[in-house]
């Protein structure tokens, strides 16, 4: 199935300049995206066509793709430069035939994807009408500020699993509550294969005691202040808080030059979560998101890698940051500063090794689950018209 969809490879910033190579396993497959000489950003298949070696092994900037077992040499758009010797091969006749394969590639809101079926749709009618509304909020006004790559001993699927539903809020992620209402009612939206929830912020949630929705907690100020709101004031009317903040952060970001015309009011404070068949999840806010994909290992289906992304608008638009270093980790062993990340990942190792039991009949989804149940269907249906074709 990896190979037929559109996939996440980067944000532009990895590629910014001429000569930047990113390198990214699909699977078994390695694939690399490079930005040409001329400006174009391109992806090829990661091997010498002499005999296999992986190109380019590591983030980096290049002069050329250049393989360093027999000196194979390719240019930035994929075509052959170079071949040590090349009289010495005989029967050899046409330069195209070991140009590098290449691979379909698409830049979409500062975000470079590929896709390794030619014949696939494209990447805009592949988002949708999930990709019309992320494009709302400018994502490539943001900037590339934070990534940790994690590995996590669960299949691909159990790691998404943990980021499409709020049923498990109460329980897993209790502090939450302050500042998030997780009510059995949150609006949900199915788009074709790809899906949205609305998780609302900016005050105490409706299931907790009178008592403890009237003085706001550390998460709740600290979100309000980022608006420009004092919650000390709201003391006892925190419900009213949440439209101040919700106008502080439009005041605040078309001081700072940003259209936001086209988002709603809701969009100043609340976390519109959309998942992007089949493993990516997109947490977007007015002034930041995050990205989170779940990538499966390539021979292990009880390991894959949880790869998070951070951005922020800057204070000043158009100001640039220097690319963040990337945090790598394994299991619980890699603690986040976000302590959300880190109580879901206390539960997928346990999730895993539920799956495989004997005692365990198969998934029961209720009504606040139907993001799953929808992500399930997608993949049967997808999965079987693949069989089908």
């Amino acid at each position: 199935m990896f190979s037929k969809v559109w996939l996440l490879v980067c944000p532009i910033a990895d590629v910014a300049k001429p000569g930047d190579a990113f390198p990214i396993m699909i699977g078994k497959e390695p694939v690399v995206v490079v930005h040409g000489d001329d400006g174009q950003i391109r992806a090829f298949y990661n091997v010498c066509q002499h005999r296999g070696r992986q190109i380019v092994t590591e983030r980096r900037n290049i002069r050329s793709l250049y393989c360093w077992f027999h000196g194979f040499e390719w240019n930035l758009d994929g075509s052959l430069r170079n071949i040590p010797d090349k009289e010495s091969f005989q029967g050899y006749t046409d330069e195209k035939d070991v140009a590098l394969p290449p691979i379909r590639c698409a830049v979409w809101q500062k975000l470079v994807w590929i896709n390794l079926d030619p014949g696939a749709e494209s990447l805009e009618d592949f988002l949708g009408e999930a990709g019309r509304q992320l494009a709302q909020y400018g994502l490539d006004t943001y900037n590339f500020v934070g990534e940790q790559i994690i590995e996590w001993d669960c299949n691909w699927k159990i790691a998404a699993d943990a980021f499409q539903e709020g049923y498990h809020g109460p329980v897993t992620h209790p502090q939450l509550q302050f500042y998030l209402e997780d009510a059995e009612d949150m609006p949900i939206d199915l788009y074709g294969l790809h899906s949205r929830g609305l998780y609302q912020m900016g005050a105490p949630c409706s299931r907790l005691p009178e008592e403890q929705r009237r003085t706001a907690q550390p998460g709740l100020k600290a979100m309000a202040a980022a608006a420009g709101v004092d919650a000390d004031e709201y003391e006892g009317r925190l419900d009213e808080m949440r439209l101040a903040m919700q106008r502080g952060m439009r005041a605040k970001l078309t001081e700072h030059g940003y259209d936001v015309a086209s988002l709603a009011d809701d969009q100043m404070t609340d976390d519109f979560h959309y998942f992007i068949f089949p493993n990516i999840t997109i947490n977007t806010f007015a002034e930041r998101f995050s990205i989170f994909r779940y990538m499966p290992h390539p021979d292990d289906p009880a390991r894959s890698t949880f790869w998070v992304q951070q951005f922020e608008r800057p204070a000043e638009q158009g100001t640039k940051v220097p690319r963040p270093q990337t945090i790598h980790g394994r299991g619980l062993e890699y603690k986040f500063e976000n302590e959300v990340y880190n109580q879901d990942a206390r539960n997928v190792p346990w999730l895993q090794k539920g799956v495989n039991s004997k005692g365990f009949k198969g998934m029961l989804f209720n009504r606040q689950e139907r993001r799953l149940r929808h992500f399930y269907d997608s993949l049967d249906r997808y999965l079987s018209a693949e069989e089908d074709a």
